[in-house]
């Protein structure tokens, strides 16, 4: 099997190296795991965003941002992908996000900020993407925090969400638009066992 997943990663290298002209692929582990409940920098398989992404239509109108974005590879993804909107990520690991920096200078349409992402202001962006980068702790926090301030409808992709997904379910305010399970594609295998995304939709509520 890690035979396989090293095929896999060898293919997404030579991806990010043409979209970035540098690797996205090697993992950073967490500094802040225990004091703010924050995951590590692992990159998503490109074949894996295809799948969370489908058929998915972001316009000119949309605004991207991927929470706990690592080095970058979902912006990479969406730049390769040709999306039209306004792409931004955010990164509390100062060193992760400076190197998601200086490859993302090159293109106009993404932003990548350092910082914690409990103090951005939401309603700036119309589509959200986790890829688990909280704890369940923190995750359920986060969600807490998002219901209190967002005033417009938003889009959330929650990519590995077998650990604290379960939160969102019968949840007021959020609809599930579709869920699924990644593994293998190609012939390939992308991770050690099945793993889950859920694309929501959530529509802020008055009391």
């Amino acid at each position: 099997m890690s035979g396989i997943i090293k095929v896999t990663h060898f293919f997404d290298d030579r991806k990010d190296k043409k979209i970035c002209g540098c690797s996205l692929v090697k993992y950073v582990p967490s500094l802040y795991r225990e004091t703010m409940g924050a995951t590590g920098s692992e990159a998503t398989c490109y074949w894996a965003l295809d799948k969370i992404f489908g058929d998915v239509i972001l316009d000119k109108n949309d605004s991207f941002i991927d929470i706990g974005c690592g080095k970058g590879r979902v912006l990479a993804f969406m730049q390769r992908k040709g999306y039209p909107c306004k792409i931004t990520g955010i990164e509390l690991n100062k060193d992760v996000a400076s190197y998601a920096q200086k490859w993302a200078s090159r293109y106009d349409n993404i932003t990548i900020l350092n910082g914690n992402a409990f103090d951005l202001d939401y309603n700036d962006y119309s589509v959200l993407f986790l890829g688990r980068p909280f704890e369940t702790e923190t995750f359920c926090k986060f969600i807490d925090q998002l219901e209190d301030v967002l005033k417009r409808k938003v889009r959330l992709f929650y990519w590995w969400d077998m650990q604290s997904g379960a939160y969102l379910e019968n949840r007021k305010g959020w609809t599930m638009i579709r869920r699924g399970f990644i593994y293998k594609s190609h012939g390939l295998y992308m991770y050690h066992c099945p793993q889950r995304y859920t694309l929501w939709e959530y529509t802020p509520y008055e009391e």
